[in-house]
């Protein structure tokens, strides 16, 4: 039984007691992340190929690090999260749970349906290549600038800075032929340079893509940054949670996947209705998608059933993180 929601009069200790009870209530629930997984990618508000993100969010609660390696479907400039895990440690994953969350991933979208898999530096380990590889799955990856990179042949190999100094500012260029990388020479490979307007190297490897796409498909990174945002200080406020069993993190993150997909879709279906937001004078939107059906923190369970069929903003702040309990 759900206990009684704090109304507004009631003191801080109060909430944050309702709060712990809701966690531990919420901590005995048995996931079936494979079939959550299914249904999200239904939310997915596009066709395949799909354009498969996986990137790492971390935060600390006190000196324990909450690290979460997520998988997300991207489209127009947002990701929709699909399979996810909680690391037990801080600091950089490694491939092993690369591989853990893409087999997680292959349950739920087969190798013929994704586009691209894109990621930065961290999943371009040469045993996730060789997977990749192996599973036949396309992927654009970025390497660190002082990763080697030799012709298939394997005759020599240069740190891949080495190339991309010819670029000019925001000038991008392909490395002839197939390439290797250090570590994974079993892997062909195009690679792509670029050097940015601030001054680093962008270096992209792929593989079953088009080369000249590379460099569109890796822009697409992004769209899980705003995941992040949403489910984070600019949405749930994931950081307030005092969860950090991975287990229980991993539980929590499916609740808010879901409800996080369905407040999206719910701001893209008005958009369709209603038009896009209105636009600010610097020319950003005055609210995003996902921020169309969030705004006054309600106080009340009664309140939360009378809002059901409103479109106005519903839910805002530190509270749609407790929110996410009675959705």
């Amino acid at each position: 039984m759900w206990p009684s929601w704090p109304s507004a009069g009631k003191p801080q200790v109060e909430t944050n007691s309702t709060y712990r009870r809701l966690q531990r209530f919420f901590a005995g629930f048995a996931f079936g992340y494979e079939a959550l997984g299914q249904f999200l990618l239904e939310l997915v508000p596009t066709d395949p190929p799909y354009v498969v993100v996986i990137d790492r969010t971390e935060w600390h609660f006190g000196q324990t690090a909450v690290n979460v390696l997520t998988v997300g479907i991207a489209y127009n400039g947002i990701a929709f999260p699909v399979a996810w895990t909680a690391l037990s440690h801080g600091g950089g994953s490694g491939a092993d749970e690369h591989i853990e969350v893409l087999e997680r991933i292959l349950r739920v979208v087969k190798p013929d349906q994704i586009r691209a898999l894109v990621a930065d530096r961290e999943p371009a380990g040469s045993d996730f290549l060789e997977v990749l590889k192996e599973r036949k799955v396309p992927f654009v990856i970025r390497l660190k600038s002082d990763r080697r990179v030799g012709p298939a042949s394997g005759e020599w190999s240069l740190p891949v800075r080495m190339f991309a100094r010819t670029c000019g500012l925001q000038q991008s260029s392909l490395l002839g032929g197939q390439q290797v990388v250090g570590g994974a020479e079993s892997v062909g490979v195009r690679i792509g340079l670029k050097r940015l307007e601030d001054g680093p190297f962008l270096v992209l490897a792929s593989r079953g893509v088009d080369p000249d796409s590379m460099f569109e498909l890796y822009r697409q990174r992004w769209d899980i940054e705003t995941l992040f945002g949403a489910l984070k200080s600019r949405g749930f406020d994931l950081e307030a949670t005092h969860l950090i069993e991975p287990d229980r993190i991993r539980k929590l993150l499916g609740v808010l996947a879901l409800t996080y997909s369905w407040t999206l879709t719910s701001g893209l279906d008005r958009k369709r209705r209603e038009g896009p937001p209105r636009e600010c004078a610097n020319g950003y939107p005055e609210k995003s998608l996902f921020l169309l059906r969030t705004g006054p923190a309600p106080r009340t369970v009664g309140q939360l059933v009378q809002d059901a069929g409103r479109t106005e903003p519903m839910c805002s702040g530190a509270d749609r993180s407790a929110l996410i309990f009675v959705v």
